[in-house]
């Protein structure tokens, strides 16, 4: 076994916190230290995860050999390049930034200087998801519902940004066919931004996808289904399942099958695989590149998109509670 890997977290909010968590907990792995810039709660983590509180990150340079930055996106791209210039392995969480020219130049930095680019797409790391990307061959129909409780936090971006976006990136990685066309519909309810939206994707291929997400809803609900011509997968993210229907014969219905999945924490897979591929100077299951193509996908979706202000409707309540 080789010497541990140093690593630091930037940013302990909501994500980060459990970043800082499972690197702490991770062997052969040490958790130099954390930065953000709310002091006492930083402080508190440090004590918490026995690590440092660093108030500048630059700080960090020198210090450490990768680093998970868990800050708002608008300053994905600045804190990404410094790091990388640095020669310090970055992950870094969805999405990679909030332009593609930003996304771009981050991965071609990456690439050129030899060093490990991860995007925090959690959801590839779900067992479920694992397993299902093995046995799906050919996508007719894909239907996601991504669904979640109204809360405050990430409203600087929409639910297509904040939630969906882990759908596009699941989307890209089994469907390798171009997007032919995107439609697009939101529902703004309590912040300047979408809060549900309804997005329809046609590949170049045929394949179909509807996609569905809010942050509106009074439960938490993620699922996806995929219809090929002989059978139907169903894929519960939360409780990280996977059902096969396989078609039935005229005057029959077949129950589902389940597939066996070995359950597991998809955060501290993710994290074992950003030191794996440190470590073993392997490229990423989720790499900038895939990163700038959600992205590029979000945006078309989010340019595309109609939208509903119920701020703008002469009766809201009314509008509410059809």
């Amino acid at each position: 076994m080789g010497a541990p890997v140093n690593v630091a977290v930037i940013g302990v909010g909501s994500m980060g916190k459990n970043h800082a968590r499972v690197y702490s907990e991770m062997s052969n792995v040490n958790l130099v230290g954390i930065s953000d810039l709310d002091e006492e709660s930083c402080k508190n983590y440090a004590k918490q995860f026995n690590t440092e509180y660093f108030k500048d990150y630059r700080d960090l340079f020198g210090k450490v050999d990768a680093v998970n930055l868990a800050v708002p996106t608008t300053l994905h791209h600045k804190m990404a390049m410094e790091f990388l210039s640095h020669g310090i392995h970055v992950l870094v969480e969805k999405p990679i930034s909030n332009m593609l020219f930003e996304a771009k130049e981050i991965v071609d930095f990456a690439k050129k200087n030899d060093l490990v680019l991860q995007v925090g797409h959690l959801e590839r790391f779900n067992p479920a998801v694992i397993q299902f990307k093995k046995m799906v061959s050919s996508p007719l129909f894909i239907q996601s519902h991504r669904i979640g409780y109204p809360s405050s936090r990430n409203l600087d971006v929409g639910v297509i940004w904040d939630l969906m976006i882990h759908d596009f990136d699941i989307l890209l990685s089994f469907v390798k066919t171009p997007v032919a066309d995107v439609q697009a519909y939101g529902l703004s309810l309590y912040s300047k931004k979408e809060d549900a939206a309804h997005v329809q994707i046609l590949f170049e291929n045929g394949s179909i996808a509807s996609l569905f997400a809010s942050r509106i809803s009074g439960e938490r609900y993620r699922h996806l289904k995929v219809i090929e011509a002989s059978k139907t997968f169903n894929l519960d993210f939360i409780n990280q399942t996977l059902s096969i229907v396989n078609l039935p014969k005229e005057g029959h219905t077949n129950p589902p099958e389940f597939v066996p999945i070995k359950k597991s924490e998809p955060l501290r897979l993710e994290l074992e695989h950003f030191m794996d591929c440190i470590v073993g100077h392997k490229t990423p299951m989720v790499t900038g590149e895939d990163g700038k193509n959600a992205l590029q996908l979000a945006i078309k979706a989010v340019d595309n998109m109609k939208m509903v202000r119920i701020a703008d409707c002469p009766n809201p309540e009314k509008f509410l509670h059809m």
